[in-house]
């Protein structure tokens, strides 16, 4: 045989195994993701006008104000999306999360059909949740991927941006010190 034609297979099945493994271990959400700061960290937090799940779409009282909802309360905003596998695994995180402060659920473009299917398979741990259909609502925020989770002050203030899954060692070392701290 040529070496001609073994190398460019060999690379190219190389080049498989290794996108493959990658593929898998995002679908998973084993994938790592290093916090990129926020310049939005100790600011305001941006408003959250959303098409309210539950509502008509077309309807001109659709767009609620999900902020006025918790009124005065620190509360966490969760971005995720019914097709994404991170988001599934991190909804207990997000009920023992909902046990402490409320939680505002942005489905980021994202249908509501497939919204209720997962809600009903893996949990509805949200106050109340908001349709971010053309992905405004997350450029304002910073988003860049989902699931992200982000705390806020009584005062509107936010304190906490989380990129990724909320995991047991993020909901004890991130997320649980700084909300007993505020609710001292």
């Amino acid at each position: 045989m040529n070496v001609r034609y073994i190398l460019p297979i060999g690379i190219f099945c190389v080049i498989a195994l290794i996108s493959g493994v990658a593929m898998i271990s995002i679908l998973n959400g084993d994938q790592s993701r290093t916090q990129l700061p926020s310049p939005l960290i100790g600011k305001k937090a941006p408003e959250l006008v959303l098409t309210s799940y539950g509502r008509s779409q077309t309807s001109s009282d659709a767009a609620l104000d999900f902020k006025q909802m918790v009124r005065d309360k620190p509360f966490i905003v969760n971005y995720f999306a019914s097709w994404c596998a991170p988001c599934r695994k991190e909804i207990p995180f997000l009920e023992k999360l909902s046990q402490k402060v409320s939680v505002i659920g942005v489905a980021y473009k994202d249908k509501p059909d497939a919204l209720a299917i997962f809600l009903e398979r893996f949990g509805n741990p949200f106050l109340h949740v908001g349709f971010d259909n053309d992905g405004k609502t997350a450029i304002n925020w910073g988003v860049y991927g989902i699931p992200e989770t982000f705390l806020i002050s009584d005062e509107g203030i936010i304190i906490i941006r989380h990129a990724g899954e909320i995991t047991h060692d993020v909901y004890r070392s991130v997320f649980l010190p700084k909300i007993e701290e505020m609710m001292q």
